[in-house]
């Protein structure tokens, strides 16, 4: 059974509106820490599978540092296309105890790209829907953390309104976050080289040339790799930096994706700590 680690604070509380979100700057997350896992199912959409999935990318860095045991390690993703938390609310009980009927440790929750943020509706069923979820992983004895999520490319507005709005929701449920999206956004500063989107391809002009999606919100290699560093760091509690996994990356740029998860998830989960 995990023991959370909780810094109460003030509950914070999102006023949501269709244009814009009126959230505090200095929202801190209150739940900072959690017992390592050894079991962790992923819940979500394209954001999750992309790239052979988070859970693979994270089970990987688990294995390169030799902290997994095979008797005792697992991980599993369940991802519907364009899916919202709403969207895995039916048989979720039953997933919870597959396979061989075991129990999940920790359920990561990862919500539709801007669904916490878009408008009062789609907010509302993200409270809903996590809410529900949460309530059901824990009563079969898991732990419920949620995924924060990206921007899309070039929106730095969207990083805080994310931010804000899992961070309100996960003190709400007295969850744990895991920051990806304020990774990423780092990221873009600091290695504005490494390429953490991919482009989606809107079909082919008259040409016969390919026109790709001006919206850019699918991850990279790179953009997932990062992802699963932030997982890695804030699950197990220790840096990814030097692990012999780069799942094919340039060893140099792997090492900063690995430096700058351990660095995000730090920065993050410390902040309320002092």
């Amino acid at each position: 059974m995990f023991r959370l680690k909780c810094l109460w604070g003030v509950f914070a509380v999102l006023i949501f509106s269709c244009e814009s979100m009126a959230t505090p700057n200095n929202l801190s997350p209150t739940v900072v820490d959690i017992d390592a896992p050894s079991k962790v199912l992923f819940i979500g959409n394209s954001y999750s599978y992309y790239n052979n999935g988070i859970a693979t990318l994270y089970s990987n860095l688990v294995r390169s540092s030799g902290l997994w045991n095979n008797s005792e390690f697992s991980t599993r993703q369940k991802t519907i296309s364009g899916g919202r938390l709403a969207e895995h609310l039916a048989g979720f009980s039953e997933l919870l105890t597959r396979p061989n009927s075991q129990s999940w440790d920790v359920v990561v929750m990862q919500e539709y790209s801007n669904g916490p943020i878009k408008n009062n509706s789609s907010a509302t069923e993200f409270q809903q829907a996590s809410g529900q979820l949460a309530k059901l992983i824990r009563a079969y004895h898991g732990t419920p953390v949620f995924f924060m999520t990206w921007a899309y490319k070039g929106n730095k507005a969207m990083v805080q309104q994310l931010r804000d709005a899992y961070v309100a929701q996960a003190n709400k449920l007295n969850m744990l976050v895991v920051p990806v999206g304020l990774a990423f956004a780092a990221s873009q500063e600091k290695f504005p080289t490494i390429e953490l989107y991919s482009k989606d391809v809107q079909g082919i002009d008259e040409h016969g040339q390919v026109v790709y999606q001006t919206l850019e919100k699918h991850p990279s290699l790179a953009g997932s790799y990062l992802a699963a560093c932030v997982f890695y760091a804030t699950l197990q509690g220790k840096s990814p930096a030097g692990l012999s996994y780069t799942a094919g990356l340039p060893l140099e740029q792997a090492k900063q994706l690995q430096n700058l998860g351990w660095q995000t998830s730090q920065q993050f989960l410390k902040m309320n700590s002092h």
